[in-house]
C-alpha cells in the first residue's frame, strides 16, 4: 500500500465527513487522507490511525502560494475547485497509484479492496463503475450525440482507482482541463474527468468496469452488482451544501436544483436535519435509507 494514496474532500461541507469516515473504517481497512479547510476538518470527531486529515498547504513546499486560497475560489465556479486539489496530487504526490471516495458515501461492505486489487494485481489501469456512452440517456441528438456514440464507456469517479503511469502531468495548466472534463480537440465528453479517461485508454491501459465487466468496453450500468449495493451514494451532496450556503454562485439551474435535493435528503436521514426543500423521491432509494443503521452502518432487514 506504499505506492496507493487514497482521498477524499469536503471544501465548505465538512458536517458531511463524519458519517463518511465512520462507515468507511467500519468496512474498509486502508488509510484514507482527507482534504478540507480547518473548519471542516474540526468537525471530524473520529479517532482513528486510518483518518489522515490534511490542510492542503501544509503539502505544499512553495508557500508564497496560498493553494487553499485558490481552491475555494475555484467552487465559487463549480467543480474548478476539485480539479485544481486532484491535478496538485496527481503531479506532485510520489504514489503510482490514486483511489478518490466522494464523501457523500455511505460505506456498506469493503468496496476499496477490489479496486486495489484491479490495478495493482490485475494489470487495469483504470477500475471503477460505469459511466455509459452509448447507452447514456442523455445528448442523443446532432453532431455531438454521434460522435458520443461511438466512445469506450468511461468510469464513474465517486468510488475509483487509476495508474498516474498513464497521465500526462504537464503542462499543469491541461491537467487541471483534463481533470475538469473540457473537452478535447478530438471529440465531445460526458462529465468529470473524462479526458483524463480517454488519454488512458489511447494509451493502451486497460480498464475495469467493476460492475459489470462482462460487458466489455460499452454497456449499461448494473444497480445490482455488489459494487453498488455496498455503498449508498447520494451524489452533489458537497456541491448541494456550497449551493445551499451560498445561493449566488452561477451553475445550471438543472444542476442546482438536483445537488439541493439531494443535499436535503442527506440532511434528513444522515445528519438529522430538515432544511425545508424537495428531496429526491425514488422509493427504493427512501426504503433503503429508512433502513440504515447509523451505528453498525449496515442495512437492517
Amino acid at each position: 500500500m506504499n505506492n496507493f494514496f487514497i482521498w477524499t474532500e469536503a471544501y465548505n461541507c465538512g458536517e458531511i465527513l463524519q458519517p463518511m469516515l465512520s462507515s468507511y473504517i467500519k468496512h474498509n481497512p486502508y488509510i484514507i487522507n482527507v482534504f478540507g479547510t480547518k473548519s471542516d476538518l474540526e468537525k471530524v470527531k473520529i479517532n482513528s490511525d486510518q483518518v489522515k486529515l490534511i490542510l492542503i498547504d501544509d503539502l505544499i513546499l512553495n508557500k508564497s502560494i496560498n493553494l487553499e486560497k485558490k481552491i475555494l475560489e475555484g467552487y465559487s465556479q463549480g467543480h474548478k475547485g476539485t480539479s485544481l486539489l486532484w491535478a496538485n496530487l496527481i503531479k506532485f504526490r510520489p504514489e503510482r497509484y490514486f483511489l478518490h471516495l466522494d464523501a457523500d458515501t455511505i460505506f456498506l461492505g469493503d468496496t476499496t479492496t477490489p479496486l486495489i486489487k484491479a490495478v495493482s494485481e490485475q494489470g487495469y489501469a483504470l477500475a471503477g463503475s460505469r459511466r455509459p456512452y452509448l447507452q447514456r440517456p442523455y445528448r442523443k441528438t446532432g453532431i455531438d450525440g454521434k460522435l458520443l456514440d461511438r466512445l469506450p464507456d468511461t468510469v464513474n469517479t465517486d468510488c475509483f482507482t487509476f495508474d498516474k503511469f498513464y497521465i500526462r502531468t504537464f503542462p499543469t495548466w491541461n491537467l487541471r482541463r483534463k481533470i475538469l472534463g473540457k473537452r478535447p480537440l478530438r471529440h465531445p465528453v460526458v462529465d468529470f474527468f473524462d479526458p483524463i479517461a480517454f488519454e488512458i485508454i489511447r494509451r493502451k491501459g486497460k480498464v475495469l468496469y467493476i460492475d459489470n465487466p462482462e460487458q466489455g468496453s460499452s454497456g449499461s450500468v448494473n444497480w445490482n452488482s455488489e459494487f453498488h449495493t455496498q455503498r449508498i451514494s447520494f451524489a452533489a451532496v458537497g456541491s448541494g451544501i456550497n449551493f445551499f450556503k451560498n445561493p449566488q454562485i452561477k451553475v445550471p439551474l438543472g444542476y442546482k436544483n438536483f445537488a439541493l435535493s439531494s443535499y436535503a435528503l442527506y440532511s434528513f436521514y444522515i445528519l438529522g436535519k430538515d432544511i425545508g426543500l424537495p428531496m429526491h423521491s425514488d422509493e427504493n432509494f427512501l426504503r433503503k435509507l429508512s433502513r440504515l443503521n447509523l451505528e453498525t452502518w449496515v442495512i437492517d432487514q
